[in-house]
């Protein structure tokens, strides 16, 4: 727990080092969170990180608001979601290329996973943020990261109890605090590497070498830019220690003294843990029963009353957490329904366009079966009808038996099929005839009431349909062998000419033929039945 105090008041200090000197609402808000709530109004704080969250502006602040989200979480042992937290700012600050922040958050990281008992992954995330480090371009900036990431260092040699290979790594640390330009607060800096390497002394009975130590770290922090910081309990306490290992009580009582009233003001709670802790061994020791009742009853409400007040806070953290949770799945349930009704709907509508596409069609193909399918001897009886005596307001250009000749010659030639050929054209077919061409188009054009690519087009269409409706075997063939059957060159011509006569392309068509009755589907053309 004393470790678990120290790295986090560096990290308090790092996140005050980042605020902006501006005055921006971001800023405000950091400000009042990081420097108040964190201590005073957990909840708030852990709310106000997710307004921050919201309001930031790029990636720099939103890494900033997922590190000190997770300072709130880690004070009250919340670590898992401390870690997600975490996890989320080192995948913004990959991103960016931030190495700072990715030396910052990996040390952070790598704190909490030693505090749960995974030291061999914290190692892994110690050395992420080592090589982060290096690649940082401001000298000031890379040595202090470098600095704080030996203090964690030494903490694994500490959970260890390899005390002086600690001290290594801490005096490793005060070398790279030492290059640091005065711009940074390096005296508090080696003065919290100064307490850590007096408490590994006095860890290991080493008490001349303590004292010194917490002196200098006393001289050091007084020459900082926070003289008055809870670590000066700490040093403080650590003289206690001390005076009481010299058995110099007057001179131990002293300096617990100065240490309980930090502890007190500051209303700092690991500090306040560890000065009644040593206030009652030190009253023990010196068989002052009254006092060593009133600091063991002290210490241990005190520790009775942190546990619950930290157990309380934590699940109040914990439930609006869920809270927050259960919202974000009630609106991304919301979201899934909307998006699932939206499909829904387009799918009917689409289900709906394509029935009533494929009714039109299919109204189409019965519309053109039902006009092709009109009998021959109706056709005769319209022609026939067409000769009765009218008077024509257009210029004759033929007699009416010269007229009924050519109409006669041009049946005939449908008979025969000719409209098949390849070659046909209205010079081919009036040469074939014995006619004039215009004579040809005139008796075309009035008969059959269309021009003459039209009109062949047209048999062309009904011959293959006859056929498709006739054989079977002809709606398993190609598209294209069909359209070469009935006298096209290309397939895109077929297709295209197909259409425009039945209204259905070649494809269509043939689906709606497959899908008719057997007796529909076995008509016999008009064709085959003369």
């Amino acid at each position: 727990m004393r470790l678990k105090i120290v790295f986090y008041f560096l990290i308090a200090n790092l996140l005050h080092f980042q605020c902006y000197a501006q005055d921006s609402e971001y800023d405000k808000i950091y400000s009042e969170t990081a420097q108040v709530l964190v201590s005073t109004n957990p909840k708030k704080a852990l709310t106000n990180t997710n307004l921050l969250y919201r309001i930031s502006k790029n990636n720099s602040e939103r890494i900033k608001a997922c590190m000190l989200r997770a300072t709130v979480l880690r004070q009250y042992d919340i670590n898992n979601e401390a870690i997600r937290s975490l996890m989320k700012a080192d995948s913004l600050a990959t991103i960016d290329k931030n190495y700072a922040m990715l030396s910052r958050i990996n040390g952070f990281l790598s704190t909490l996973h030693r505090e749960i008992g995974i030291p061999s992954l914290g190692k892994t995330f110690l050395e992420k943020a080592l090589n982060s480090s290096k690649k940082i371009k401001d000298k000031d900036e890379m040595f202090r990261f470098q600095g704080n990431l030996h203090q964690e260092l030494a903490y694994y040699e500490i959970d260890d109890h390899n005390y002086n290979k600690a001290n290594a790594y801490l005096r490793k640390g005060n070398k790279l605090f030492e290059k640091i330009s005065s711009n940074i607060d390096k005296p508090f800096h080696l003065a919290v590497n100064s307490e850590v390497i007096a408490k590994n002394y006095l860890a290991m009975h080493q008490v001349d070498s303590a004292l010194v130590l917490y002196k200098k770290a006393l001289n050091l922090l007084s020459e900082s830019q926070s003289p008055e910081s809870p670590l000066k309990g700490f040093i403080y306490n650590g003289l206690g220690n001390v005076y009481t290992a010299y058995k110099e009580y007057p001179k131990a009582k002293e300096n617990y003294i100065e240490a309980e009233k930090i502890a007190e003001t500051s209303k700092f709670h690991t500090l306040q843990h560890e000065v009644y802790n040593s206030l009652l061994k030190y009253y023990k020791q010196t068989k002052n029963n009254q006092k060593y009742v009133f600091y063991s009853e002290k210490y241990n409400e005190f520790t009775d009353n942190e546990e619950g007040n930290r157990k309380l806070i934590a699940d109040n953290l914990i439930s609006t957490l869920h809270a927050k949770e259960k919202n974000s799945n009630s609106k991304y349930k919301k979201i899934n329904l909307i998006i699932i009704t939206i499909c829904i709907l387009a799918i009917l509508v689409t289900l709906g366009i394509y029935a009533y596409k494929r009714k039109q069609d299919y109204k189409k193909f019965k519309d053109y079966i039902s006009k092709k399918d009109i009998p021959h001897q109706i056709k005769l009886v319209a022609t026939q009808i067409d000769f009765e005596p009218k008077k024509d307001t257009t210029k004759e250009y033929m007699s009416q038996e010269t007229e009924e000749s050519i109409l006669k010659k041009i049946e005939e030639l449908e008979q025969q099929e000719y409209y098949l050929g390849k070659e046909t054209s209205l010079n081919v077919m009036a040469a074939e005839l014995g006619i004039n061409h215009r004579y040809l188009s005139y008796v075309i054009n009035k008969h059959k009431e269309k021009d003459f690519a039209n009109y062949i087009n047209e048999l062309r269409i009904n011959y293959i349909v006859d056929r498709l409706q006739a054989d079977p075997n002809f709606l398993k063939y190609k598209i294209s062998y069909l359209g070469e059957k009935c006298g096209f060159s290309s397939h895109s011509r077929f297709t295209i000419i197909f259409k425009k006569v039945t209204g259905l392309s070649p494809l269509a068509f043939i689906t709606y033929l497959k899908e008719e009755p057997k007796a529909d589907s076995n008509k016999i053309s008009y064709q085959n039945q003369l």
